[in-house]
């Protein structure tokens, strides 16, 4: 089918695809801050599809997370137990000090990140929010409550963003008080994960309100004026450069994620080059999944990136209904 004939539809289902296939690609390599090389001394050659995380204590000795703060931002103590008691239930061994454990240890092949959760939680909140489609107040409940909540998702880590919002909520503070900033780890690629799915959702509407809702939608988590201005950010990028191993924070990671889209033409050569850099790619690849899918739809991609994901089910049944409240009727998986 010639890009140009794609309906409406299937391009924002192809971009929902996309975002969930980038984000299992590159999970097990996430922070492979060695880029394709350390992934080929890890897992003998590079991703080539979905593989299981390093499971295994010790088997990550350069995990940041044994030195992240399970209460707050960035680097610090292992004594609070926001994450493992409030969020991420029963994952707070994972963090232990010389433990070693992978990011996403507890995950399967083919398993979504907390992040990629956090786009399907903004579909489902699109979804049922009737026509007036995206709410601050009601998107931030859900929030709360899903990451309260034993079981919700299967993820060992959580970012900066996540510790320091319910690390004010312990304190007592109102919801709308509990996004918060650290001026260092929070202006960083994951904030664009929900403002893309609010983009998509608003496709069929005037450009300017699906954009300011999109930037409102930030504040569900994070206090960032600064990524809000990336979501209507516009850059060039070369695509002679090699493919870049870049950390989270937005103003490179931003860059890279438009190097690997002017680059690669094809949709499963994007999101596996973006993997096999290594580095920060599971948040720029939940971003770069929306743009490539988007470009060659759902009935573009490869059936089996479809089945392959962990939650495929769940997720088509998720795309369907987003699709019928958002942009028009029928099935898209």
């Amino acid at each position: 089918m010639r890009a140009d004939s794609l309906t409406l539809a299937d391009r924002v289902a192809g971009a929902l695809w996309g975002m969930f296939i980038a984000d299992a690609l590159a999970m097990p390599v996430h922070w492979f801050y060695g880029g394709v090389a350390q992934i080929r001394r890890v897992f003998g050659q590079p991703i080539a599809g979905y593989i299981a995380p390093l499971s295994q204590k010790g088997s990550f000795p350069e995990s940041i997370m044994a030195l992240s703060s399970t209460g707050g931002a960035g680097r610090g103590g292992s004594d609070s137990d926001i994450v493992g008691t409030v969020i991420n239930h029963g994952k707070k061994g994972f963090w232990a000090r010389g433990g070693g454990y992978h990011y996403h240890c507890s995950l399967e092949r083919g398993e979504t990140t907390l992040e990629g959760e956090m786009a399907r939680l903004a579909m489902r909140s699109l979804t049922s929010g009737g026509e007036g489609g995206f709410d601050l107040d009601r998107m931030q409940r859900e929030y709360a409550d899903f990451m309260t909540t034993p079981g919700s998702h299967r993820d060992a880590y959580a970012s900066s963003y996540h510790r320091m919002f319910f690390q004010n909520r312990a304190a007592g503070r109102p919801l709308r008080e509990c996004p918060s900033n650290d001026g260092h780890n929070v202006d960083a690629i994951d904030g664009l994960v929900i403002p893309a799915v609010v983009l998509l959702g608003g496709a069929a509407r005037p450009e300017g309100e699906a954009l300011l809702e999109a930037q409102q939608s930030v504040r569900v988590t994070r206090s960032s004026p600064r990524v809000e201005g990336y979501v209507a950010e516009l850059s060039a990028a070369d695509p002679r450069r090699p493919d870049p191993v870049v950390a989270c924070y937005i103003d490179d990671n931003f860059a890279s994620l438009l190097g690997l889209a002017a680059k690669y033409t094809s949709f499963s050569e994007a999101l596996l080059a973006n993997a096999n850099a290594g580095g920060e790619n599971v948040h720029r690849g939940l971003v770069l999944g929306a743009l490539m899918g988007a470009q060659v739809g759902a009935s573009g991609i490869p059936a089996e990136l479809k089945a392959g994901l962990y939650h495929h089910d769940a997720i088509a049944a998720e795309i369907d209904a987003f699709i019928a409240a958002r942009v028009s009727g029928g099935s898209c998986t």
